[in-house]
């Protein structure tokens, strides 16, 4: 974890900057304490994005996969057809 003071950060800002882009994050201290964090665009986009639904996020993945090892619609139908009913206890 990357730390600077607030006087040490305003006197080398543009150094700091840079930084950003590759190490993420500053925290920024007054006194020994810490009382800020500095982000890269990046890092800060990601935070500030609205969360996505499981659904979404899972469609998403899909997405990515190569077409050719993804499941057809009847290979799907045939998985869950041939499924065995799950036996649950809590006793076990």
């Amino acid at each position: 974890m990357k730390t600077s003071t607030i006087a040490e950060a305003k006197n080398n800002l543009s150094k700091l900057i840079h930084q950003l882009e590759s190490d993420g994050a500053i925290h920024l201290t007054r006194h020994g304490k810490p009382v800020a964090v500095m982000l890269s665009e990046a890092n800060y986009q990601k935070l500030t994005q609205k969360n996505k639904g499981l659904f979404q996020a899972i469609q998403q993945w899909r997405d990515q996969l190569d077409e050719d090892s993804a499941l057809t619609e009847a290979e799907l139908k045939q998985l869950r057809a041939s499924g065995q009913e799950r036996k649950f206890s809590w006793d076990e």
